[in-house]
């Protein structure tokens, strides 16, 4: 597979090395136009470079203002290479560094503005490689409450049965400085195959029936179960809803398929298997 550099100052970045890696290729982020400068020659040996713009300037790294020091790097590169691949990831929207790529014929520029999912910039990079392969894999996220046992027995029955990747649990990636919100929406970028376990997590009263208590799961769940299917939509079978009981399911989700798992996964693993069939075959 192709060796590719990634040139980005931005922590996040490391979910598209990822991404790359994932996929078969040998990738790297390197941090700094100083870092990209200092090991030059590995890089105009690799097969293509996704670069940043806005990075500070090695003549100036103490600025904090919207340098373009990957501009420099740009022009580095190119007096040795002007055939390497170069995909220009950025926010600029300087009109004039802009047209310096887009005259380039071994570069492309795409928009950090347009919030594209890493796997379209994984496949514009394919593209620009001129590699054709089928589609990975999709990599599965596991929503989940407080029952430990059942997340874990979840993340082995999809590795080691239906031998998917390693699914995402999000208390288990790195923070990157980033909030919840955005760690849950990077990470949610990169899936595009949910299991929702839906347990009886909470007990809540009803205030005109207060001896009356019910079982409900945790809100997280239920705010990253809309948000999925919202994304994947609801018809897609990408979201696959894993219910122990009892417990109390908000009344939009009446009617809506779900697998009950009294007995655990294994117990459960056809139905679960079949669900997904159409996914990831």
């Amino acid at each position: 597979m192709a060796k590719i550099y990634i040139i980005d100052d931005d922590p996040a970045m490391d979910l598209l090395t990822d991404g790359f890696r994932y996929r078969g290729h040998e990738a790297q982020r390197l941090a700094s136009v100083s870092e990209a400068l200092s090991v030059l020659d590995a890089i105009l040996d690799s097969d293509v470079v996704v670069l940043d713009v806005l990075m500070p300037s090695p003549q100036d790294a103490t600025s904090r203002g919207l340098c373009a020091g990957g501009m420099e790097l740009f022009s580095e590169i190119r007096k040795r290479n002007s055939r390497l691949p170069i995909i220009a990831l950025s926010a600029s929207q300087d009109a004039n560094i802009i047209q310096v790529f887009t005259e380039d014929p071994a570069t492309t520029f795409i928009s950090k503005w347009e919030s594209h999912p890493i796997r379209d910039i994984v496949a514009r990079v394919n593209t620009v490689l001129g590699i054709t392969m089928a589609p990975a894999a999709p990599r599965p996220f596991i929503v989940h409450g407080h029952n430990e046992q059942l997340k874990l027995e979840l993340k082995n029955y999809i590795q080691n049965v239906l031998h998917l990747p390693e699914p995402v649990i999000l208390h288990e990636q790195p923070n990157l400085g980033r909030t919840i919100i955005e760690k849950f929406e990077d990470y949610a970028a990169a899936s595009a195959l949910v299991f929702v376990l839906l347990t009886p997590d909470d007990v809540v009263v009803d205030t005109n029936e207060s001896d009356d208590k019910k079982r409900r799961t945790r809100q997280n769940v239920i705010f990253e179960m809309g948000y999925f299917l919202g994304i994947l939509g609801r018809e897609s079978g990408r979201v696959v809803l894993l219910h122990r009981g009892p417990l109390e399911l908000p009344s939009d989700l009446a009617g809506v398929t779900y697998i009950d798992i009294p007995d655990g996964i294994e117990a459960a693993g056809e139905r679960i298997r079949r669900e997904i069939a159409h996914v990831i075959t």
